[in-house]
């Protein structure tokens, strides 16, 4: 069976986040829509199922409806995203996962599932999006690659401080004039904060 859409968009986040082996995109009936991983297919939908009627006894209590849930266990960890449509996003995690430091992951995963769900994004939500930036000898980027668009050539205008000491950010400007952040986190995966057109 090929693989699809959202199965690819899971696949890209599990490659993304150090310790992730598997990721779910469940409704609200705990049905697992599509999931990527290295585990049996059956173990992957059984978390999920799980952590969606989790998701749904918070949204029953004095809490209210959670934007996501993180549980770190002492031999593996999950994150829970709500998503539009009673949807969510379940990441299944190994014992000391960094997904502490998977902001941007999870930001370019869930806007890439809100443009194939055709769900709208609310402001400031998932501003992050995955791109492809080719570097010179000093690992400064030189052109960005996005989806749906076509590779721009970029100027560093300077460094971004106060990352992570695993991640690397400049300011760019396109041949366009528009101006964006890129960064490079763990494992050389690239992130901008703006489309480049």
């Amino acid at each position: 069976m090929e693989e699809s859409s959202f199965a690819r968009i899971l696949s890209d986040l599990v490659c993304r986040i150090p310790g992730a082996y598997a990721a779910a995109l469940v409704d609200s009936q705990g049905e697992s829509v599509d999931y990527a991983g290295t585990v049996e297919p059956f173990d992957v939908k059984i978390a999920a199922a799980y952590w969606r009627i989790v998701l749904d006894d918070i949204a029953r209590s004095s809490l209210g409806p959670p934007r996501s849930v993180v549980v770190r266990g002492t031999t593996k960890s999950f994150v829970i995203t709500s998503l539009p449509d009673k949807y969510a996003l379940v990441v299944l995690l190994r014992k000391r996962a960094g997904f502490v430091h998977a902001t941007r992951a999870f930001a370019a995963c869930i806007r890439a599932l809100h443009v194939e769900a055709e769900w709208t994004l609310r402001p400031n939500e998932a501003a992050w999006f995955a791109v492809t930036v080719a570097c010179d000898p000093r690992g400064r980027p030189v052109s960005v690659l996005q989806p749906a668009a076509p590779s721009r050539a970029v100027e560093v205008l300077g460094a971004v401080a106060g990352l992570h000491r695993t991640a690397k950010g400049y300011r760019v400007r396109s041949e366009k004039g528009v101006e964006a952040t890129l960064v490079r986190e763990a494992g050389g995966f690239w992130y901008a904060d703006e489309v480049m057109l």
